[in-house]
């Protein structure tokens, strides 16, 4: 490729480079996608088959890190679109939407599963790991910018 300046420029890099490698941005959904299915296929599962729903909140303690999960995922997936402050705080509430969203539609899915019932302390499980994922990404991002 021959860039029309007399020197190499950024942009020719730039371009050069694009030609030989292909863009996998849309790849970085991958694991959000994986994580999903494995929410959804563990929703599946009738509950007398779960031995560890009758110890006491530990399934709690696995929907906040089945969520917490999730929402990492979707930071990976969503980051290249932030560039700024506003971008961070637009990408964070559309996390938490989303996990709010599957949380709720996990819970739904379970009232037809047998022996399975919907609760909502489980959707608030989901909401309190996501959130304490996206805080963290923000915070960490917060003090970046402060150095």
């Amino acid at each position: 490729m021959i860039c029309p300046s007399a020197g190499r420029s950024t942009a020719c890099a730039e371009k050069s480079v694009k030609k030989h490698f292909p863009d996998i941005s849309g790849l970085r959904f991958l694991p959000m996608v994986g994580i999903l299915a494995a929410i959804f296929s563990s929703a599946s599962v009738p509950g007398r088959t779960l031995f560890f729903l009758n110890l006491h909140h530990f399934d709690k303690i696995l929907h906040a890190t089945a969520y917490a999960a999730l929402a990492a995922s979707c930071i990976f997936a969503f980051r290249l679109q932030v560039n700024n402050a506003r971008s961070r705080l637009r990408t964070s509430g559309q996390v938490a939407a989303m996990c709010l969203l599957c949380g709720v539609m996990e819970e739904f899915y379970q009232h037809f599963i047998p022996n399975r019932v919907m609760d909502r302390k489980d959707v608030f499980a989901d909401i309190i790991g996501a959130m304490a994922v996206v805080a963290a990404w923000n915070i960490r991002a917060y003090l970046q910018r402060k150095e």
